[in-house]
């Protein structure tokens, strides 16, 4: 017996094939054969549920997510971009404190950064009880403030491994969450440019465990943590009758 793999199949369900050949594979059919009725039953419904896809209407709505998903995920093209040197403008933490405040416990830090005709504001926000960190920032053209720069790819990246990432909107501007971690860096492809630029988050979280450090150390000492006790001599003048009396036991032991 001679049986029709599962193209041919798939062509008599689609009805592609030529009459002769659909009555010889009708013929098969009527002929018992198990596992061919068996792929053209399976064709049928796969046939059929697929006409019935057709017909539904997807909304617009999922179909801008969709897209707009896709874009998010497709990978990136293998480009290396020549770095922008960044110049630190602003720096929050730089600030100095009021008057007669010698600490601040500070949960958001504030920095502006010039690279090229480009500026970049961002803000490190931390909720207090939790270890993970907002960025919000905006990516702006420094002689052309006006200028558009929406869909621009921002990345977060931990040496070779992609953390986050975002595309900043009509004005510019972006945000993302995440958990420190070492080799922190924002990274900032702009292909129409052909530069790119890439700032190290890393300090700042330093920078501040730094200060919260100094913090809880000058808090010890105004509390007496680090001077040497008044009663201190007592103690080594009661050690040292304690030492006396026992010597003098010894001797009269001995005589």
């Amino acid at each position: 017996m001679k049986h029709f793999d599962i193209a041919k199949w798939t062509e008599f369900v689609g009805n592609s094939v030529g009459e002769a050949e659909r009555a010889a594979m009708q013929a098969h059919l009527a002929s018992g054969c198990r596992r061919c009725r068996q792929t053209a039953e399976l064709l049928s419904k796969v046939a059929g549920a697929a006409r019935r896809l057709s017909q539904v209407q997807v909304p617009d709505y999922a179909l801008r997510c969709a897209r707009a998903i896709f874009l998010l995920q497709q990978p990136e093209k293998v480009q290396i971009l020549p770095r922008i040197a960044a110049r630190l403008l602003y720096d929050s933490f730089r600030e100095p404190l009021p008057a007669g405040v010698r600490t601040q416990q500070r949960l958001s830090r504030q920095a502006l950064y010039q690279a090229g005709d480009y500026w970049l504001d961002f803000r490190l926000e931390n909720e207090s009880g939790t270890s993970r960190v907002t960025l919000i920032g905006q990516i702006q053209h420094g002689e052309h403030p006006g200028k558009r720069l929406e869909g621009v790819p921002i990345l977060l990246v931990s040496g070779k491994q992609v953390l986050g990432r975002a595309v900043s909107n009509s004005l510019g501007e972006f945000q993302m969450e995440y958990a420190p971690t070492k080799r922190l860096r924002l990274y900032v492809p702009m292909r129409w440019a052909g530069k790119r630029i890439e700032l190290p988050l890393n300090h700042y979280a330093g920078e501040r465990q730094e200060s919260e450090r100094k913090a809880r150390k000058g808090s010890g000492r105004r509390n007496g943590r680090g001077r040497p006790s008044a009663d201190k001599p007592k103690v080594i003048a009661l050690e040292q009758q304690d030492s006396g009396k026992q010597k003098r036991k010894t001797t009269e032991r001995t005589r």
